[in-house]
């Protein structure tokens, strides 16, 4: 198992051991907990904008499932008839952007981050990468978008929102429910007393005692596509051994589907947002390997053979597009953090 994994496994139970980071996590809730009473008290002034802005976060470190929900929604919202443009940071850029970057289909996951530029595979809408998300906000609204999805961004406070969206891995929960590094929360759980509404991936229940509504969402699995069309062998069939290769906040997730599917799988974990090169594709036993579109966008210049893609589609309910649509039309405040 690799560091992140045991980091995360760890973080599932109240080990003894990490009690020895308890320093380090009062420090962090001092820091994290005075940022955000700075900006409650107007100390730290946060920048509101003429359309509104929908945060898609979370409160946990890892992968919840937030970029597939984002393509959903902006489809969403397009078929509502809005004209919606995503916003994020670019984590995993080779040198983040001090100024807005269009990202487009074409662009690089080294100089944009792998989700922008997986997102950018996925929806039509215009999407900007920038380390500051006021700017790329502001960007957005000049490209004539009247509805911003900020991909991740809930500790951005300086981004006004009208709407927070907090997705949670309903099989991961909020983990010991400590801050981290103790645990894996960012914010005290306390921070969903705040947020407009709480979206579980997945079917499980998890613990909640706030007052907003909780949406369920499922990610459904796709059919396999080839990583090079030109390469592409026999297509992989359920019961074949495949190695999974997968380098996202939560990998167990995606190697469980790829089970759940008949496939006999072979685990390959890498960090989260890894950078791949060739030689990691260097394995013993030479079977088809299936990967995630996120890590498929980093391969697609290496010459991979027989490698595939699984595809993920998040399926919202009715009544989560229906709860975006009302807030949208004038339930909240443009800019202003819905307080439940």
């Amino acid at each position: 198992m690799s560091l992140a994994g045991r980091i995360t496994e760890a973080w599932q139970h109240k080990s003894v051991c990490l009690w020895l980071f308890a320093p380090l996590t009062l420090l962090y809730a001092l820091v994290t907990g005075l940022r955000r009473y700075a900006y409650r008290r107007g100390w730290l002034r946060r920048h509101d904008f003429r359309v509104p802005v929908i945060v898609v976060g979370n409160l946990t470190v890892g992968g919840t499932g937030k970029s597939p929900l984002v393509a959903a929604l902006a489809q969403a919202l397009e078929n509502m008839g809005y004209r919606p443009g995503v916003v994020s940071r670019g984590y995993g850029a080779k040198d983040p952007h001090q100024s807005p970057v269009r990202v487009s289909s074409e662009s690089s996951p080294a100089e944009v981050g792998d989700e922008p530029a997986m997102l950018a595979q996925i929806v039509d809408c215009p999407i900007v990468v920038c380390r500051d998300r006021v700017q790329a906000v502001a960007a957005l609204v000049e490209l004539g978008c009247d509805v911003v999805i900020s991909d991740d961004g809930m500790q951005h406070y300086r981004m006004g929102r009208s709407l927070e969206i907090c997705v949670v891995d309903g099989a991961r929960g909020w983990g010991n429910g400590w801050l981290l590094p103790m645990g894996p929360l960012r914010e005290p759980l306390s921070r969903l007393h705040q947020v407009s509404c709480l979206v579980v991936n997945g079917t499980e229940q998890i613990g909640f005692s706030g007052n907003a509504p909780v949406f369920s969402m499922t990610l459904t699995p796709q059919s396999l596509v080839p990583l090079h069309a030109e390469s592409a062998t026999l297509h992989p069939e359920s019961g074949t051994r495949v190695h999974a290769v997968a380098g996202i906040g939560n990998p167990g997730r995606f190697f469980a589907t790829l089970r759940s599917m008949g496939y006999q799988v072979t685990e390959h974990a890498f960090a989260d947002h890894h950078v791949y090169t060739q030689n990691d594709f260097k394995f013993d036993c030479p079977l088809p390997i299936v990967m995630t579109a996120k890590d498929a966008i980093k391969c697609r210049n290496l010459s991979l053979l027989d490698a595939w893609v699984l595809p993920v589609e998040a399926a919202l309910s009715d009544d989560f597009c229906r709860f975006v649509n009302t807030k949208l039309n004038g339930s909240v405040k443009t800019g202003q953090l819905n307080e439940n």
